[in-house]
């Protein structure tokens, strides 16, 4: 392990984290809030400074991450983020517990969008850009982890995905500089086209920024207490449905399409299932509501705007509530259940199990299934135009085995935290895919984490980050096997 070369990494991260704070405290310091602002200043500046000092002390030359330096580079960094996107919450003047300031980062930097306030109008403009910003460095954290960090790890299949999604943009940009400036470039595009559609739309210029930021990393914090529901705007609704969507996609699709490489994109399986998944739920749903309710045909617009956006911002785990999908019936909390464990694209922002890994699963029961048949016969599953090996299908196997492993142990833990079976089940299932909105009558999707238990906010916030960094970054660490000096 160079300790020396991870401590620079870490540095260097921990002074970009402080630069960001000057956000924050510049928007409070337009708006007379000089308490906030001097807050978020001092933060911001101890931040940079000691992020400074440790980058100059390793100057450590840059060089490339062995495995295993890559999985302990990875948890702390995101451990050290949590920490410090913490404290400027935590000494604000909204008065919060350190647990409530904790869980709140992790909620922003995983982009999950849970939340324990309960008055976000009357926050500090400091406090809210704070929540959007976080999510948006998240997203693109996740981003450069999801891209260029596990597919070299081989993590869940992700090796296969490297060679399918991003072979031709790896072809003509072929370092991880190049990589990384085409991810940033094509996010901040989305972000700036999102925030300008919302503003022509009828929010305000600080609400469009605010949701454009959380929007482009599929995070789903807002800065109003009824989410998108407050603006009561079918035009900003759809909007954001048509962002939301595009966020489940890869990102690395937006380099594609300024190299255009569309046949790339076309032939890409898991865009494919994603699209039809979305598409399939979004009838199914329409149908057996206009079917229980007897809506009038006047209605049906408003049914099919309020079932797309929450099936598009559930399944790309974004996490924005324009009306409440448990009033709908028992049906539709199964379904939405289900649509927490799906997920949308690999290589984009969202969280759950996600398409790839579904595409490959059902590859993989499908070839098994032929050979039951013809035992002698010659079968071989493919990704695209790409054999998949056996490894690949034991890693997309064993990430199904911890998903479902962890959300077990995490929901008896939760159940022992005197949670009912649907919160418990469900909020562990929303934290591990990193959702945001769960079900049930304490975390259900009007409500807030407020009210959580505090050791059940540790653990949610726990499960958020192993869920965020496709559970075998974290686990290893806890293997003695790793931290074997000749290994």
């Amino acid at each position: 392990m160079r300790f020396k070369l991870i401590f620079s990494i870490v540095s260097f991260l921990v002074m970009l984290s402080g630069f960001m704070m000057v956000f924050p405290a510049g928007a409070d310091w337009l708006n007379n809030d000089l308490k906030s602002a001097s807050i978020f200043g001092l933060c911001g500046g101890l931040s940079m400074a000691l992020g400074l000092i440790g980058w100059l002390v390793t100057d450590t030359p840059h060089a490339p991450l062995k495995i295993k330096e890559m999985f302990l580079t990875t948890c702390i960094i995101w451990l050290i983020f949590t920490l410090l996107c913490a404290f400027p919450l935590y000494f604000s003047p909204v008065n919060i517990s350190f647990t409530d300031a904790f869980f709140e980062a992790t909620s922003g930097l995983t982009t999950t969008g849970a939340t324990i306030f309960n008055d976000l109008e009357n926050l500090p403009v400091g406090v809210l850009l704070w929540r959007s910003i976080m999510q948006w460095m998240g997203g693109l954290g996740i981003l450069v982890v999801a891209i260029l960090i596990l597919p070299s790890l081989q993590i869940g299949g992700m090796q296969l995905f490297n060679i399918e999604t991003s072979g031709e943009s790896n072809r003509d940009m072929p370092t991880i500089a190049q990589n990384v400036f085409g991810i940033l470039t094509y996010f901040v595009i989305i972000t700036v086209l999102c925030g300008l559609c919302l503003w022509i739309a009828g929010m305000t210029p600080f609400d469009a920024l605010n949701h454009a930021l959380t929007t482009a990393a599929t995070g789903g914090f807002s800065t109003h207490n009824e989410s998108i529901g407050y603006f009561q705007s079918s035009a900003i609704e759809w909007i954001l449905i048509f962002f939301m969507f595009i966020g489940g996609l890869p990102l690395m699709m937006g380099i594609l399409v300024f190299r255009r490489h569309f046949e790339t994109i076309r032939n890409d399986e898991q865009i494919k299932l994603y699209f039809w998944s979305v598409i399939g739920v979004i009838l199914f749903l329409i149908a057996v509501r206009w079917h229980d309710v007897n809506f009038d045909n006047a209605q049906l617009t408003f049914i099919l705007r309020t079932t797309t956006f929450d099936v598009v911002s559930i399944m790309s785990s974004t996490g924005f509530i324009t009306d409440n999908y448990e009033t709908w019936g028992l049906y539709a909390s199964v379904v939405f259940l289900l649509m927490m464990l799906t997920g949308a694209c690999t290589g984009s922002t969202s969280g759950g199990i996600k398409m790839f890994r579904y595409s490959i699963l059902f590859k993989a029961i499908h070839t098994k299934l032929k050979r039951s048949v013809q035992p002698h016969g010659i079968f071989i599953p493919r990704y695209g135009n790409k054999p998949i090996s056996e490894e690949v299908i034991s890693g997309v196997l064993v990430f199904f085995g911890l998903y479902a492993i962890s959300a077990g142990v995490g929901s008896i833990i939760l159940s022992l935290c005197n949670l009912d079976v649907l919160t418990a089940v469900s909020g562990s299932i929303s934290a591990l895919s990193n959702i945001g909105p769960a079900l049930g009558h304490i975390i259900g999707p009007d409500k807030t984490f407020a009210d959580f238990p505090t050791i059940g906010k540790f653990v949610f916030a726990f499960m958020m980050i192993i869920g965020r960094l496709e559970f075998v970054a974290v686990y290893i660490l806890f293997v003695p096997f790793f931290w074997k000096r000749n290994v």
